[in-house]
């Protein structure tokens, strides 16, 4: 399904995703010298006028549902927005609230599964929506990854422009629908942790690869970490891989780049011919499943000594894995200009400690 199928709204944020928002804080918008709207909001709001109501929802304090009106009228957006929220005219409930949501849909006569949130603020437009039961994609020109690692939309743009492509998109699953996948999967508590770990360290590698110029999506990295492992219990006592078993459960509910994921990251399969990864975000997640040892953040020979000792492995297919993985680490920090050691100590960094 696509991420606009059943959509009928789309609310935008306005301070930061439609209009700058530099300028004196004490005054509204409308009344402020300069006003500037984002680069491509024209644009984009002109390609979505007349297939989808558009509308504004914002949290501004100081600035009526007319003022935005009136700001979005001398930058040339005004004439696209059909409506503007504002906590004055929702009884003061403000975004993440759910209230709010939950109050722009009653005056927009519309249910939750049919409108889409866009806006720069990762929890208060993206993270409100979600939990509301909207849709969401997070503008993020800044290029910072989500706050602790765990990106909340269905998708996300660094330049307003990339939203009508974005829209035509496949929907990933969320990350609560992942979850939830993994329990009926009879996940413990220890493989949740692992999987969120191998997730979270995916989203981060793949948010650095994204910003060096490599074509790659974080939240399928994201999703593909939280899913890699999804029958690894299951599995338990039957005569499928896990990784094999959980491709084929994936694909049969048309995740194909998920099943992708989880059919490549086996530790040997780097070593086979047509089921070592060969995408960025199904390399990612394999490198990254090899980093997580006992809830620590460690570098893959560390890894690979744990894997040694508890497991019995032929040594000759250790000594090949071995050769391997140098040139997969090569392929991954290539783009960004580090070492290995490097990019795990920034990985430590970033895991344990934020950006």
């Amino acid at each position: 399904m696509e991420i606009s199928q059943g959509v009928e709204v789309i609310a935008f944020d306005w301070g930061g995703t439609l209009m700058r928002g530099s300028g004196p804080q004490d005054r509204p918008m409308v009344e402020w010298d300069q006003v500037e709207a984002v680069e491509g909001a024209a644009e984009i709001l002109s390609a979505l006028y007349g297939r989808f109501r558009l509308v504004v929802c914002t949290n501004a304090e100081i600035s009526t549902a007319e003022q935005v009106r009136a700001a979005l009228n001398r930058v040339g957006l005004g004439e696209y927005i059909e409506t503007v929220f504002t906590p004055q005219e929702l009884e003061n409930a403000r975004k993440p609230e759910k209230g709010f949501f939950h109050a722009v849909e009653r005056a927009l006569g519309v249910r939750s599964e049919a409108v889409l949130m866009v806006g720069d603020d990762a929890l208060g437009d993206v993270g409100g929506a979600v939990l509301a039961g909207w849709r969401a994609v997070w503008f993020n020109p800044q290029r910072v990854a989500a706050p602790a690692l765990q990106p909340l939309g269905d998708a996300e743009v660094t330049r307003l422009k990339e939203l009508t492509e974005v829209l035509q998109n496949r929907r990933l699953p969320g990350a609560d629908q992942a979850r939830l996948w993994l329990l009926e999967q009879h996940a413990t508590a220890n493989l949740l942790v692992h999987v969120e770990m191998v997730a979270a360290l995916s989203y981060q590698i793949a948010v650095w690869l994204r910003n060096s110029g490599v074509m790659v999506n974080p939240l399928l990295a994201h999703r593909g970490g939280l899913l890699h492992d999804l029958c690894k219990i299951s599995a338990r006592g039957g005569h499928i891989l896990h990784g094999d078993l959980a491709a084929d459960w994936l694909q049969a509910r048309g995740e194909t780049e998920l099943a992708g994921i989880a059919a490549t990251h086996m530790l040997f399969n780097l070593l086979e011919e047509g089921k070592r990864p060969q995408t960025w975000e199904e390399k990612i997640v394999y490198y990254a499943d090899k980093l997580v040892e006992n809830g620590q953040v460690v570098p893959f020979s560390r890894r690979m000594d744990a894997l040694r000792q508890r497991y019995n492995m032929e040594q000759q297919r250790v000594d090949r894995l071995a050769e391997a993985i140098p040139v997969l680490e090569r392929e991954l920090t290539a783009p960004l200009g580090w070492t290995i050691e490097q990019l795990v100590e920034r990985l430590q960094q970033s895991f344990w400690k934020g950006n």
